[in-house]
């Protein structure tokens, strides 16, 4: 008797108020579903006093518009995908950021994935991303060639962006930095400071451990550098040995493992160029281990700036990225995509040398 008493007692389910519908709203607000759909998606033709007259029905019956529903209707989300490379990374994590903070300024919600530099995984990004009915794509390509996926992307193939790295068999639009030029400017300034024996150490996911010979599938930012720093050292009459060249998978302990290689051999270089932080952090381990002292045995420029770079002793140089400005284009070059149709255009923003303590003179 207890229990059914107690059972009686509780509310039923019928009880528990209902959510507001649009047709609670319309009604309300003395206008047709229709109308009140408008006002509230912001799409036709809406007097400014009916959308105040429904704003205030919608929240006086606290009403929250459903907007995958308007979605469907309006045939557009308000939302961009974005598969980056690698977020560990600053550059990528900088510009993560970016991306959110500027398509909020478009009207737009940005949905980022990691590809972690993995074909594989950036081919299901992108199906979970088209299922997910975003409006556009911003995709930092892991692959310099292999790309069907893109352009088998439905009604988003002429909707894509690719942002940092280039491909070639395909026509989309791209936003880069000019590397080529900023690895040559680089090495053009070490060789002017009397460094004749110049090395490189290249991140490159498109290799398991390191080696000197360029992978097939390395992207384009990889084959950019490389050819900026071949570029100043044949302007100068000097040679790029195998020996002081390594592509690395960017683990730990391969990377220290290719700059000791690089360090290690005989003659060792004077300076070297990093593609990147993690390149930077092997480099330096490497250097400590071998008793060698950046800025004064080693001179050093990195790609990227990071804020760590500029306050260790000495000061790591860098070639930095216009991270702001390569998002701001990416992303305005993305919603012309959406909202208009546009041509694809390719573009190519200035680094900028940053001299610090780390590249010396020296002279032989």
């Amino acid at each position: 008797m207890t229990e059914d008493k107690k059972t009686s007692e509780e509310p039923s389910r019928s009880d528990a108020p209902r959510p507001a519908r649009l047709l609670d709203v319309a009604r309300l607000a003395k206008v047709s579903r229709a109308t009140a759909a408008r006002a509230l998606g912001g799409y036709g033709t809406v007097t400014e006093e009916t959308r105040e007259r429904v704003s205030a029905a919608a929240k006086t019956l606290n009403y929250r518009l459903n907007e995958v529903a308007r979605a469907m209707r309006a045939g557009r989300t308000q939302a961009i995908g974005v598969i980056l490379a690698d977020i560990s990374n600053s550059f990528f994590a900088n510009a993560a950021r970016a991306i959110i903070d500027i398509s909020t300024a478009h009207g737009y919600q940005a949905l980022i994935l990691n590809s972690a530099d993995d074909p594989e995984r950036e081919v299901e990004a992108v199906r979970v991303l088209v299922d997910k009915r975003v409006d556009g794509l911003i995709v930092a390509p892991s692959s310099f060639s292999h790309n069907a996926h893109l352009s088998e992307a439905g009604a988003l193939s002429g909707r894509i962006v690719l942002f940092d790295r280039g491909i070639t068999d395909l026509k989309l639009s791209t936003v880069t930095s000019d590397d080529r030029r900023g690895a040559r400017e680089a090495v053009s300034l070490l060789i002017a400071r009397g460094h004749r024996r110049i090395g490189l150490l290249v991140s490159t996911a498109a290799i398991e451990g390191h080696g000197p010979g360029q992978p097939r599938q390395a992207v384009s930012t990889v084959r950019d550098r490389v050819a900026g720093a071949r570029d100043a050292l044949k302007a100068a009459g000097l040679d790029l040995p195998p020996a002081w060249l390594r592509y690395s998978r960017n683990d730990v302990a391969v990377v220290s493992e290719a700059a000791l290689s690089i360090l290690g051999s005989e003659p060792r270089p004077t300076a070297l160029l990093a593609s990147c932080e993690e390149m930077t952090i092997g480099i330096l381990a490497a250097c400590r281990q071998l008793g060698l002292a950046v800025g004064k045995d080693i001179a050093l420029i990195s790609f990227d700036e990071s804020p760590w770079l500029g306050v260790l002793t000495p000061a790591i140089s860098v070639v930095r990225r216009p991270i702001e400005a390569m998002v701001s284009t990416a992303v305005g070059l993305l919603v012309r995509q959406i909202e208009a149709w546009a041509e694809p255009q390719s573009i190519a923003l200035a680094n900028e040398l940053v001299v610090r303590e780390s590249v010396f003179d020296h002279w032989d």
